[in-house]
């Protein structure tokens, strides 16, 4: 079984959270060059593509907006006291 058959058996949306986890760790925040432009832009598409048609990782802002509003929240207690 080769990398392509590999390919065909993991869904699209197995395909690219793997694809942006390997472009994850090659594209940068600032490119300078155009190789690394382009791993940036195909990062952005991937990301984009997952967050839109699969909601991936809006649970994980939620999350953190949740426990922001709970850290808040505690301090103005805190404050009160």
């Amino acid at each position: 079984m080769g990398i392509q058959d590999v390919f065909r058996v993991m869904s699209l949306y197995d395909r690219l959270v793997k694809e942006k986890e390997r472009l994850g760790k090659k594209a940068l925040r600032n490119p300078r060059t155009n190789q690394e432009l382009l791993d940036r832009k195909r990062w952005e598409r991937v990301y984009a593509i997952l967050t839109r048609r699969y909601e991936y990782g809006i649970e994980d802002v939620m999350e953190q907006y949740r426990y922001g509003d709970f850290r808040d929240e505690i301090e103005t207690v805190n404050q009160r006291r």
